[in-house]
């Protein structure tokens, strides 16, 4: 059995220009951290006992004699792509829901692709895997995004991704000392809005309107040297909640689905609350909250906001892993 951890994300700056029609033209960066909740995924082989050659677990079962039967498009595509023929079992659990802004989709693309590499006895990077993932979301199933979670996962930790023309992808560690890395968690929080959807509408809206956006997404790449430049410096972290707010202002003009009357007023409490600045994790409209506020005034947040759940979260340094091979899996 293999048992690969990959992580979740929550994207800070420069959302909307890991877009290829965007980046290729104009080029595009994003910064981002990925937390310690994760997508567990685990393979097995299956013996010849069983009807069936191939199971899958996750929100629903299938038992399908061919990967190309499987209804669910990432596992028969990751399955397909890597032509994989051996009899397995595959299973998922997740720490968080999903469809709900924090890249789980390509942390259970880049979770399945690193157990059925490591299942066939492959070496792996995280480049490799990355750039499977992102052949499998986008162009095999046809999924609508960006690919800055496809990175995330792969990598992890806080990073800055570098986005060029040439389809070249750059991942920078940020040069953070500790000790301000924790002062930054110490002062982000999250709330879930209770939505789980997909974010397909609001991503083909946003993909269709990249001409039009052209001024709005250089804002957002532009915010992603101010927020490196500040993480690395010593300047006051009370700016980074304004860059949030800054961000989410551009953002909410990508594409008309991104906010709604729920998201705005949620905002807007937690701003007279003593929030800083924040944003919707992902594409918007559902999913997570994001907010930046200082130690002495998130008791007065998670109060005025007391009807959504909060989630506890702290940074995860590291990206898809291998967390379990049995001795007997070659």
């Amino acid at each position: 059995m293999i048992i690969s951890r990959t992580p979740f994300r929550i994207s800070f700056l420069g959302g909307g220009t890991d877009f290829i029609d965007h980046y290729r033209e104009a080029g595009g960066a994003v910064l981002l951290t990925t937390i310690n909740q994760y997508a567990y995924l685990s393979v097995h082989r299956l013996s010849p006992f069983f009807k069936h050659n191939y199971r899958a677990s996750y929100a629903q079962t299938e038992s399908v004699l061919q990967p190309q039967e499987f209804q669910h498009p990432l596992i028969r595509e990751c399955l397909l792509y890597l032509r994989i023929r051996e009899p397995m079992e595959i299973s998922h659990v997740s720490d968080l829901p999903g469809r709900t802004g924090l890249g789980t989709s390509s942390s259970f693309t880049v979770g399945l692709l690193h157990a059925l590499h490591a299942f066939r006895g492959d070496e792996v990077n995280a480049e490799e895997l990355a750039r499977e993932a992102i052949i499998v979301e986008r162009e095999r199933v046809g999924d609508v995004g960006g690919h800055q979670d496809q990175y995330a996962a792969a990598y992890g930790g806080l990073i800055r991704i570098d986005f060029t023309g040439e389809q070249l992808v750059e991942v920078t560690p940020l040069n953070v000392a500790s000790d301000r890395v924790t002062a930054l968690e110490d002062r982000l929080m999250i709330f879930f809005l209770g939505t789980e959807m997909s974010a397909e509408e609001i991503l083909i809206e946003q993909q269709q309107r990249t001409g039009q956006n052209q001024s709005a997404l250089r804002d957002l790449k532009g915010l992603v040297d101010q927020g490196q430049t500040l993480l690395e410096s010593n300047a006051d972290l009370s700016g980074w909640g304004d860059l949030l707010h800054e961000a989410w202002q551009h953002k909410k003009s990508l594409a008309s689905g991104i906010s709604n009357s729920t998201v705005d007023d949620a905002y807007d409490v937690a701003r007279r609350a003593g929030a800083r600045g924040g944003k919707v994790l992902g594409a918007g409209g559902r999913g997570f909250l994001l907010f930046y506020v200082e130690p002495d005034q998130q008791a007065a947040v998670r109060e005025a906001l007391s009807k959504l759940m909060p989630v506890p979260f702290g940074f995860s340094r590291t990206g898809s892993e291998i967390i379990f091979q049995s001795s007997e899996t070659p």
